[in-house]
């Protein structure tokens, strides 16, 4: 449990659960600090897309990698459920700072690291994308997944009514939330968020049960603000994202195409690499395909950050 304020100046009086899982439960140097998207909670981490192999926590602690997924507010059962009022528009963002500095400063359960990579999906990543932007130093590489420069804005709006206020929702009412917290009406997150071929309905099935309540409180920043991100970037997106690679949206046929459309909006110092994962929606970890991206996200690790 870390202790958080909603807004700088305020008292730490919320809180944000989390799961840290150590390589062979010995220290590391690196941590890698796990933002879920929309929606979800740490669960999206610790599930195994193809239960014949690791989720990505898994595969992270098998390459030598801490990792530490949250729960942001709303989602799982520990994590504090503020007044939708008592957001402030940055409030995710600044979460997610208190976290990385505490991580490098005092430590989370009596562990600390010397470094720190954000790895986000969807919402998830913006809001490790904007912490990059305001606060360089903040942290040392950036994932970032089922995100990009390009969504397909029509399937976003049309998306919208795929969502309904969360204390509606029977799976969601105990959890005290108001109706300022949103979620995704029963039986939609397959149609989104997921390509049929390649998912498990079993675990599109738990996908439903675990989903999370929700509170947009953030500005998304514009790609020209991306320049000013000087840590190295790996932008993962699924060749199936029906939010993302629709018809007025990113392109999806190859990585190096997705990396040209990407890195007008980067500093040569993010030294930006891309990947399209084929056969894959929304929810990259959530399909039977997440081991290549998991492969693809230690191996940039190894490389940049180490």
């Amino acid at each position: 449990m870390i202790s958080v304020s909603l807004a700088p100046g305020l008292p730490c009086d919320h809180v944000v659960a989390g799961l840290l899982t150590l390589p062979g439960g010995e220290p590391a140097g690196t941590v890698q600090l796990l933002v879920p998207g929309g929606t979800y909670g740490s669960e999206y981490w610790l599930t195994r897309g193809d239960p014949d192999r690791p989720s990505y926590t898994e595969a992270m602690a098998e390459a030598g990698y801490a990792t530490l997924a949250v729960d942001r507010f709303g989602a799982g059962e520990r994590s504090s459920v503020p007044p939708s009022g008592g957001f402030r528009k940055g409030t995710h963002v600044h979460v997610v700072s208190q976290i990385a500095s505490r991580l490098r400063g005092n430590g989370v359960a009596g562990f600390r690291f010397d470094r720190v990579v954000l790895v986000g999906h969807s919402y998830g990543s913006t809001l490790a994308r904007s912490l990059a932007i305001r606060e360089p130093d903040a942290v040392d590489g950036l994932i970032l997944t089922g995100e990009c420069s390009k969504p397909d804005e029509a399937a976003f709006a049309e998306f919208e009514s795929a969502l309904c206020a969360a204390d509606q929702d029977p799976r969601l009412a105990d959890r005290g939330v108001d109706a300022g917290y949103y979620t995704t009406r029963p039986g939609t997150r397959e149609e989104w968020f997921y390509h049929a071929p390649t998912a498990d309905p079993e675990v599109i099935a738990a996908d439903e049960r675990a989903k999370a309540a929700d509170v947009y409180s953030e500005d998304f920043p514009l790609p020209t603000e991306n320049a000013a991100i000087r840590v190295p970037v790996l932008i993962v997106v699924g060749e199936n994202d029906r939010l993302l690679c629709g018809e007025g949206g990113t392109d999806s046929a190859s990585s190096t195409g997705f990396l040209e459309q990407e890195s007008r909006w980067y500093s040569p110092e993010a030294r930006l690499e891309a990947l399209i994962v084929p056969d894959t929606g929304h929810a990259l970890n959530l399909h039977r395909t997440a081991h290549l991206w998991f492969s693809a996200a230690r191996e940039w690790c190894d490389r940049h950050v180490g």
